[in-house]
């Protein structure tokens, strides 16, 4: 089925011939409107250190360098439309996949990443399926397409989820109740709770800044230890997206937290031996970025890191503080056609041990549909 489905979507593109460069319409009727978006993509890396993983480096590690070419970033998707319901309320739906696979360089699987649809009349929207996250909703600008400054500043990430926006000229606000399951494997009885209050801010709402906000409870057990109880996971974030000037603006996000694995944090759970309980490993988390946008060129230059700020919950050698510098910039040669280039430097603070310090250097070619 997945075959058949990706066949069919590189036909009719091919039949469209890539003569637009937005997304590709497959259906346009009265009722229905279907069309076709993503990109091809051509990553080439060279680390002159150890990072975790070479098709989505977040931190350095210890060991050689490397270099790889991959188009495992690569993606397609469907954007739907269709017939309004009998109240008034408009449809809309989402699907979409990559080829990340961290088993196989040049042999990928489809992945899924979202699958949803929606209702909206006037100001209210309801949105069913897996989406990105409410909790820390924006996402850097990178060519690390799975890198993407997870586990070093950047926390959001996708869920299934049932939500609810309500969005006015000076304000936004969102609710979601999204999947519990926890990548602990720690049992979960509950949805978490996901929550956004954003201010649009300036003439034109050209300062848009938000509260986010994330809570769940596991309940934490393990052969290892005889102990078992309930843990809370708790965030709270801050985020902005501000226009400067006509070229220039600055975005990013900080958050505050404790076991929030749950998203793409390394805090997670650790056994106290001490007190005889599972507790949670407090993190405080950042990523911020100038950008500019003039013509054919953009370009950006950031910083993130991701702190275990108690030392307490630590073992010896154990992963406490991930850091990044980036900057990269972007030409967009025409007809969906961009190249890139960008260097990021990663430094990585492991408690009572050496630090670990790797730079790299992405070129990615990129066809837009």
């Amino acid at each position: 089925m997945k075959k058949f489905i990706l066949l069919t979507a590189l036909a009719l593109l091919f039949v469209n011939g890539l003569r637009t460069y937005a997304d590709v319409s497959l259906l346009d009727t009265e009722k229905n409107k279907l069309q076709l978006f993503g990109f091809f993509k051509l990553d080439a890396a060279y680390q002159d250190q150890g990072v975790n993983g070479l098709t989505f480096p977040r931190y350095a590690v210890a060991g050689d360098g490397n270099a790889y070419l991959s188009a495992t970033h690569s993606r397609f998707g469907f954007k739907y439309a269709g017939t309004p319901l009998a109240n008034g309320m408009n449809v809309s739906a989402v699907l979409e996949w990559d080829f990340f696979d961290t088993t196989s360089p040049n042999q990928m699987k489809l992945r899924f990443r979202q699958g949803y649809f929606s209702l909206q009349k006037k100001r209210h929207t309801l949105l069913f399926g897996q989406a990105w996250d409410v909790f820390s909703p924006l996402g850097p600008t990178t060519l690390m397409t799975n890198g993407y400054l997870w586990q070093t500043g950047n926390l959001g990430f996708r869920h299934a989820q049932a939500r609810y926006t309500y969005s006015a000229p000076r304000f936004d606000l969102a609710i979601a109740l999204s999947d519990p399951a926890s990548s602990g494997g720690w049992a979960v009885k509950a949805p978490f709770l996901q929550s956004r209050l954003g201010f649009k801010l300036g003439a034109n709402n050209k300062y848009p800044v938000g509260i986010s906000g994330i809570y769940g409870r596991e309940s934490a057990a393990s052969a290892a230890v005889t102990f078992k109880n309930k843990v809370d996971a708790v965030g709270v974030g801050l985020d902005w997206n501000l226009a400067l000037c006509k070229h220039l603006s600055l975005k990013g996000e900080y958050a505050l937290g404790k076991n929030l694995a749950y998203v793409s944090s390394r805090a997670a759970l650790y056994a106290d031996l001490a007190s005889q309980e599972f507790a949670a490993k407090k993190v405080s988390a950042f990523w911020s970025e100038l950008l500019l946008a003039k013509g054919k060129w953009s370009g950006w230059l950031g910083y993130a890191f991701e702190n275990l700020s108690d030392e307490d919950q630590l073992a010896a050698k154990e992963l406490k503080k991930t850091d990044t510098m980036l900057a990269g910039i972007q030409f967009a040669a025409g007809s969906g056609v961009s190249f890139g280039l960008e260097y990021a430097h990663f430094t990585s603070a492991y408690f009572q041990s050496d630090k670990a310090k790797t730079g790299q250097v992405m070129f990615s070619a990129i066809l837009n549909l």
